[in-house]
């Protein structure tokens, strides 16, 4: 929201956005090694390595516009359901004994995104399901 009210112009920002995800990094291993916590901290990480992301990724916006595209038509569902889908994604891995974190980041972030696309598909196909993702749009839809 930031990015958009005050106009920040984000290409061209490849470099800065690297150095954000570096620091990111060496902090994540300092802290990580220190055993240092605290809710500030895990704010201003947090806050550094979204920066990061969105520095570096807004460089190739042409390049991967469908896919931007795509996912922007989804991120209300994808906001509203990723835990639904994630958690016992990670539960089930779980129980069987991944312990891999790699799997679980991985399916972790497929079943995030995949999953809350694919309900809110099914979703858009029934009426009545789609008022509890738009609300307004579903209700507009049946006054006319």
């Amino acid at each position: 929201m930031s990015v958009c009210t005050f106009n920040v112009q984000l290409k061209g920002k490849r470099v800065q956005g690297t150095i954000c995800g570096l620091l990111f990094i060496i902090l994540s291993i300092v802290v990580y090694t220190a055993e240092i916590s605290g809710g500030v901290l895990s704010f201003a990480m947090g806050w550094l390595a979204c920066v990061a992301v969105i520095l570096m990724v807004a460089d190739y916006e042409e390049k991967f516009n469908k896919g931007m595209d795509f996912l922007a038509k989804y991120t209300m569902p994808i906001f509203l359901m990723h835990t639904l889908f994630a958690a016992p994604m990670r539960s089930f891995l779980l129980k069987t004994g991944i312990e891999n974190a790699t799997i679980h980041v991985v399916l972790g972030v497929v079943t995030s995104f995949g999953g809350p696309i694919i309900a809110a598909w099914i979703m858009k196909k029934t009426n009545w399901l789609e008022f509890f993702l738009y609300p307004v749009a579903s209700i507009q839809k049946r006054n006319k």
